[in-house]
């Protein structure tokens, strides 16, 4: 199984290395991606305490239409929120890497900002061994978890109970389960196709009746930047700064996500990622539930 480190491990001889480096780009980062994406604000508030001026309701729509207005994203991304929820299937990474997980989502794009997101992934060993996600909800920055009844009891430790972290990003430096669903949500959530797409240095389209087919390239460096997704491409960045990310996107014609297929370069070759989106608008909204219930927020269906 995968080690406790809260960065996915591109190279394996600069593991700790690449954390460092993270650290920093989280700093530097942040900043420069704000400017360029205002429409995606990262999920952390303000921990400085400082009041701030918000701005008036007439610069915030202007500078919201000029952000928008040559932004290769737009439809997408408005397309997606207009629809509020989406089931996902999630597919990180080879089977056998230790980084590797597999399982399904739901993402909740009530603000049109950040997904809201409850997640069913973790490792799968393969070759009919069980298979026990833990249910993740993440609310911002919050996690709450609900362990898999199977996994459940003082004999599984920690994870085998239903809690709560206040800081899933801190939380995930020593719980795989917790990183595996921030990528998860990382990987499907509108954010990550404005990075793409908006960041694209080559973007060629084929069309077939009513789906398109998007296919393109990104700079590590740029996505690295992006207050949204930067914590997914960041530890890659760091390897490999020159290199890109190469994507497949299939639209149906209403500008709604059918697949998303990257490839991410690390130190030990690609890294793979494909996610497939379903049932639209389907299902009640991603709450933070004060206990375990029999009824999963994962899924539309149960």
């Amino acid at each position: 199984m995968r080690d406790q480190e809260i960065s996915p491990r591109p190279a394996g001889s600069h593991r700790r290395a690449v954390a460092v480096v993270v650290a920093v780009g989280l700093l530097v980062g942040g900043a420069g991606g704000l400017g360029a994406h205002l429409l995606w604000p990262g999920d952390a508030g303000d921990s400085g305490g400082e009041r701030r001026a918000k701005p008036s309701a007439a610069a915030t729509a202007s500078a919201t239409a000029s952000a928008t207005a040559g932004s290769r994203a737009e439809p997408v991304r408005a397309a997606m929120v207009a629809q509020r929820r989406v089931g996902v299937g999630v597919v990180a990474r080879e089977g056998g890497d230790p980084d590797s997980f597999t399982g399904q989502a739901r993402l909740d794009l009530r603000d049109g900002a950040t997904a809201r997101a409850a997640t069913h992934v973790l490792y799968d060993m393969g070759e009919g061994h069980a298979w026990y996600p833990p249910e993740i909800v993440l609310i911002g920055n919050r996690a709450v978890i609900t362990p898999a009844k199977e996994m459940t009891g003082p004999e599984h430790g920690p994870a085998g109970s239903y809690r709560t972290e206040s800081d899933a990003t801190a939380a995930a430096a020593d719980d795989v389960a917790v990183r595996n669903a921030l990528e998860a949500r990382w990987l499907a959530q509108p954010a990550h196709l404005v990075a793409l797409l908006d960041g694209a240095t080559a973007l060629s389209t084929a069309r077939a009746g009513g789906v398109r087919t998007l296919t393109g390239s990104t700079p590590l460096r740029t996505l690295a930047a992006d207050p949204a997704v930067g914590r997914l491409y960041r530890p890659y960045a760091a390897d490999r700064r020159d290199g890109a990310v190469r994507f497949t996107l299939v639209l149906t014609a209403r500008d709604l996500p059918e697949s998303l297929s990257t490839e991410v370069p690390s130190g030990s070759g690609d890294d793979t990622f494909r996610v497939e989106y379903r049932d639209w608008s389907k299902g009640g909204a991603i709450t933070a539930r004060p206990g375990p219930t029999p009824a999963p927020q994962w899924t539309a269906t149960d």
